[in-house]
């Protein structure tokens, strides 16, 4: 609900499939973007209760079909996007330089780390009302500001293997496990299965334990 595809730049209304459980939206101070930027959410109920359930979960509005001079670039069959993807960001690489140095790594300082943070807050917000002391950038900041700057981006799984959250009990999550509430899940589901193709072309390969 309240979303238009035209808008979004895919004419022929995409795949949809963007609606998130409520534990992102949770990241950010407001859903609408109205103090962080970077979190802006469609929609007005935020748990879902039914994965069928069409208007549960606030939709993501990260990426869209369009421009920053507000153009709408040509999309495959009026369905997909044609913009690039970023596989590659400096704010990520900030990330990573302060999450190392809360770490106890030696290679930087926390000052330096404390510059990137907030360099990209600033960002964020767009004045200085959304920086953060150096008190507070803990491994589990660094956790939820992944989550803030590079949801949607595909880095969330590989997040939480390196956390040993994603896995296990001690960190839940809507569905988890595919259980409304989240639920334990085997250490196993750190690794993916092998593909059987993959198998079945290499004799020599062993199927990951658990599958």
């Amino acid at each position: 609900a309240g979303m238009v595809s035209t808008a979004y730049g895919v004419p022929n209304g995409g795949w949809a499939g963007n609606r998130t459980r409520q534990n992102l939206p949770a990241l950010f101070p407001d859903p609408n973007g109205t103090l962080d930027k970077r979190g802006i959410f469609v929609g007005t109920k935020a748990v879902i209760d039914a994965i069928d359930a069409p208007n549960d979960g606030l939709k993501v509005t990260k990426f869209k079909n369009i421009t920053s001079t507000n153009t709408t670039p040509p999309s495959l069959n009026g369905t997909f996007s044609s913009l690039d993807f970023a596989l590659f960001r400096l704010a990520e690489q900030y990330l990573i330089y302060g999450e190392a140095v809360a770490r106890g790594g030696s290679g930087g300082s926390a000052a330096q780390a404390l510059t990137y943070v907030n360099a990209l807050r600033f960002r964020a917000y767009g004045n200085n009302s959304g920086n953060v002391s150096a008190a507070a950038l803990t491994t589990d900041f660094y956790l939820d500001e992944r989550g803030r700057e590079l949801y949607w981006e595909g880095h969330r799984r590989t997040d939480l293997i390196r956390y040993g959250k994603f896995t296990g009990s001690t960190y839940l999550w809507p569905f988890k496990g595919g259980v409304k509430a989240g639920t334990s899940v085997p250490a196993y589901r750190n690794l993916y299965p092998i593909p059987n193709a993959d198998l079945i072309a290499n004799p020599n390969l062993v199927q990951n334990p658990g599958y």
